[in-house]
């Protein structure tokens, strides 16, 4: 059915579809192949298959599991009905049950008061400890309280650099896609610049593919929008403010990708005749470190205002 859509087909079925470390591989085989599993976090960026890993697992222990979209399903009223009713019953082959709570992060965590989600949870996989295990995933840990961490093992899912430029590789051989090789530096600049979420490097590959050949081209737009942005830094050093609003208004200009409009800017600098080299040289540094901080931020576009704000600061 979603066979049309390279992330429909290309989702991991089973653990050598992950794009993992060596060290987490290694780990999460050995649950498989003990049956057993302790309580998990799994954590990481957006589409970097942690839910379907947690969903792997499940089924590759072949064990009576119950899921929930915490996201969506947040409150204490979940863990008191459906998390409970389900924690509480013996399961009928003996084994132990799993309860994967997608996007843990989700759940309430109202700090001081004994009815969110997060301490509710707390005292459940404390309760059922002998017969049921818990998969927690989430995108921002910060917002996990502590008591949930330390009944848990953590992974981090970010996947190796390398390991998903191979995982592009086979997909495009597997697809016959023809990657011409001066469309070799622009696939390299993509992963860099989606990495590490998988999800949307594929995306992409399958949108830039055109009659089986890969063309990624690059926007001349994107290079116009940063060089304005760039003037406007210049001129308007003391007020960030228009050059954010500005930004906002023309997301569409960049595709809303502002680490590649962090990248546009910096060839606009390096480029540009209007500044001095020390002022030039302390410009590239700042938009370098924004760049290395957007695989790391919740928010895209505030760490690219508070880039702004920097570049506005220099004498």
């Amino acid at each position: 059915m979603f066979d049309n859509l390279l992330i429909e087909k290309y989702r991991p079925k089973n653990l050598a579809d992950i794009v993992l470390s060596d060290e987490n591989r290694k780990t999460f085989q050995s649950f498989i192949d003990k049956c057993e599993i302790p309580n998990i976090m799994l954590m990481g960026k957006p589409g970097i298959g942690k839910t379907s890993l947690a969903k792997i697992l499940v089924n590759e222990m072949d064990c009576q599991s119950l899921y929930i979209n915490a996201s969506e399903e947040n409150g204490i009223d979940i863990i008191r009905s459906k998390i409970m009713n389900f924690a509480q019953i013996m399961s009928l082959d003996g084994k132990i049950k799993v309860i994967l709570l997608d996007e843990a992060d989700g759940l309430t965590s109202n700090v001081g008061s004994g009815s969110s989600a997060q301490q509710g949870l707390r005292n459940v996989m404390e309760e059922y400890a002998e017969n049921t295990r818990f998969i927690l995933t989430c995108n921002y840990p910060n917002r996990v309280i502590p008591a949930l961490h330390s009944r848990c093992q953590s992974f981090d899912l970010t996947p190796p650099f390398d390991e998903c430029v191979k995982r592009c590789v086979t997909i495009l051989k597997e697809e016959k896609i023809t990657v011409n090789q001066h469309q070799r530096g622009n696939l390299m600049d993509l992963i860099k610049s989606y990495y590490p979420d998988m999800r949307r490097v594929i995306g992409a590959i399958q949108k830039y593919t055109i009659d089986g050949t890969l063309k990624i081209t690059k926007s001349a737009d994107v290079s116009k929008f940063a060089d304005k942005v760039f003037e406007q830094v210049i001129n308007n050093k003391n007020d960030p403010f228009k050059t954010r609003e500005m930004v906002i208004q023309n997301e569409i200009l960049f595709n809303n990708d502002y680490h590649d409009l962090l990248k546009s800017l910096f060839e606009s600098t390096y480029s540009s005749n209007l500044l001095s080299p020390d002022k030039k040289r302390t410009f590239l540094l700042i938009l370098s470190e924004a760049m290395y901080k957007h695989q790391q931020v919740m928010d895209f576009e505030i760490n690219f205002f508070a880039c702004m704000l920097a570049l506005s600061e220099i004498d």
